[in-house]
């Protein structure tokens, strides 16, 4: 199995069809692939945009203070590099919508398609 398999959208259906891969979003849903395109949140097929075997060695993003979020944002901000990328941090529905920031405290942009907010200065998406 090639390193791109490992992160290959199992169908069509779950498979970014967009012409262009302008933005991407990590995030966890139940799938083996974080990366998300940030126009139509279907899966990105990592071999589409040329990652590195070393990007796609993360691994998935659950817990929103250990150690998988932060690497999620050490390949956000790696990523960004190449293609403008985002993480999208964990919010408890039970818990009061959050206004900013987690991470830098920055009040949260809300002009968003999907989400609640996104972070001005942080690769992150809530």
């Amino acid at each position: 199995m090639d390193s791109y398999a490992k992160l290959r959208p199992w169908t069509a259906i779950e498979s970014c069809q967009c012409p262009k891969v302008e933005g991407l979003f990590l995030v966890d849903l139940l799938t083996d692939n974080p990366l998300h395109c940030d126009m139509c949140r279907n899966e990105v097929d990592p071999e589409r945009i040329k990652l590195t075997a070393q990007a796609i060695r993360k691994g998935t993003l659950i817990d929103p203070k250990g150690q998988v979020n932060r690497d999620g944002l050490e390949v956000a901000r790696t990523l960004s590099m190449r293609i403008p990328s985002r993480l999208l941090f964990f919010d408890d529905t039970d818990d009061d919508l959050p206004e900013s920031c987690p991470i830098c405290q920055a009040r949260l942009d809300q002009n968003v398609k999907w989400g609640i907010g996104k972070c001005p200065n942080c690769p992150i998406r809530i």
